[in-house]
Parts: C-alpha cells; sequence; structure tokens
C-alpha cells in the first residue's frame, strides 16, 4: 500500500510542475551573460547584393538603347505571356533562372548590374542596342517585436535603414525595449549578432544602419518583473496546494 501511495504522489507532481511558469518565458533570441557582439559596422557602406536561390526577380526590357519594349509571347516563370510591362521569374534552387527566348542560365551569385549586363549581352542575339532594368522584388527583413508579433518588411531600395523599417512596422510597441534591438545576420548556424541601443538621442546614428536582404530585427521586450514574479507566486502555490491535497487523500485511502 505504501508503494502505491508514493507512486500516486510522483505521478501527481509529473502532471502538475509543468504547470508552473517561469520567469519571461516568451522571450527569443536570449544570449548569455557576457555574450560578444558584433562591432557595429559602418553604416555608409553597403554590401553589394549578390542574386540567389528563391529570388523573385522583375525583369524589363527594351531594344534600341531603351527606345521600343520588347514583347515576350511565351510564358516564364510566374507570368503571363504577351506581357511588355515587368515580369516576375524566380531564381531556381540551382541558381539558375529560365527566360522566354534566353533560355535556362545561371544568375545567382552576382549583383543587379552584373545580371543586367548578362542580359543584355545574351538579348543582343536577337535585339539591337538592348536596354534591361532589374528588380528584386522579394528583399525584405523579419521583424519581431515580442511575443508574437512579427512582421515581414520589404526593402524598397538597396539604402533601407533600421529606422525606416521600423518607421514602416508602426515602431517600437509599448512592450519592446528599445535599448536593446538585436540585428541578427548572415548564415543562422554562424550568424552576426548586433546589439543596437535606439533609447537616447545619442544612439540616434545606429538607427542609420543600412538593412541587408534577410536580416532578423529582434525587439527584446520589456520585462515586467512585478508580473512575471507574481504569475509565478500563484503557480507555485497553486501547485504546493496541489500537492498538499494530493498528500491528505493518499494518506487518509
Amino acid at each position: 500500500m505504501r508503494i502505491i501511495k508514493v507512486v500516486l504522489f510522483v505521478l501527481t507532481l509529473v502532471l502538475v510542475l509543468p504547470s508552473c511558469n517561469t520567469l519571461n518565458r516568451s522571450r527569443m533570441l536570449k544570449t548569455p551573460r557576457g555574450y560578444q557582439y558584433a562591432r557595429f559596422p559602418d553604416s555608409t557602406v553597403n554590401k553589394t547584393y549578390q542574386i540567389s536561390k528563391d529570388d523573385v526577380l522583375s525583369l524589363r526590357m527594351y531594344s534600341n538603347d531603351g527606345f521600343k519594349p520588347i514583347r515576350i509571347g511565351l510564358e516564364g516563370d510566374g507570368g503571363a505571356g504577351g506581357s511588355t510591362g515587368s515580369r516576375p521569374y524566380r531564381v531556381q534552387s540551382n541558381g539558375n533562372v529560365k527566360i522566354p527566348i534566353l533560355g535556362e542560365f545561371k544568375i545567382s551569385g552576382i549583383s543587379l548590374k552584373e545580371a543586367e549586363l548578362l542580359i543584355e549581352k545574351r538579348l543582343a542575339q536577337y535585339y539591337k542596342d538592348p536596354f534591361v532594368i532589374l528588380e528584386i522584388l522579394n528583399k525584405r527583413v523579419y521583424l519581431f517585436t515580442s511575443g508574437s508579433n512579427a512582421q515581414v518588411v520589404n526593402l524598397p531600395n538597396d539604402n533601407t535603414t533600421l529606422f525606416e523599417v521600423l518607421a514602416q512596422a508602426g515602431g517600437i510597441t509599448g512592450v519592446g525595449n528599445a535599448k536593446r534591438i538585436k540585428i541578427i545576420r548572415g548564415d543562422l548556424r554562424d550568424p552576426v549578432v548586433y546589439l543596437i541601443d535606439l533609447s537616447k538621442v545619442e544612439s540616434l546614428p545606429s538607427s542609420d544602419l543600412i538593412m541587408q536582404a534577410n536580416d532578423i530585427i529582434y525587439i527584446d521586450p520589456v520585462i515586467n518583473f512585478a508580473t512575471n514574479i507574481t504569475g509565478d507566486i500563484a503557480s507555485i502555490l497553486s501547485l504546493v496546494s496541489s500537492i498538499l491535497l494530493v498528500f491528505n487523500l493518499i494518506n487518509q485511502a
């Protein structure tokens, strides 16, 4: 009988313990104490973006050095045929893009300017003095403010700053900590992490940081210790009360 009581008591602990909250449980992307953040980069220098797989390209082609639009009568990747305006084409997983008339060719790993020259060179086989305008439609950053609040913010140009991204997103909410804004950049297996403080006017130069495609912006939440501790105390008291109740019922059995 004593063994059964012990087993019931242990099972009660296993079932009840998970209900106990921990302080600030919803926080993401925590860094350990003493974490060495990357040195703040020169905001006036923006690394030229290299086209990569899954990029969506907007392509406009002209002949006679921009005088006459080139009509594409075939169906391309993601676009309807017969259009003279902008056409979207997706870069495939192998880094190639497939364009009517021009066929399939590698385009990843080069800049937009280099890609325009490449397409113009291929077009020159069919048209006189081709002129190409190429844009990337899916250049974006990921903004996390707190909890489940997240936005995908498009970068309208190559020099979009952190301040502009925050403005597009409606600013920092009341639960966001302007003193701790993390910028996570590069390969997520070995990212570069910057810590930016926008809580003071003197910190404004930090907001001039130029965003790069696929940057992650995470704004730490303001930690309300009073609310969190009160919630944890209530959970602990509930836990103790449940344990005592079950223990009492087991002793009476």
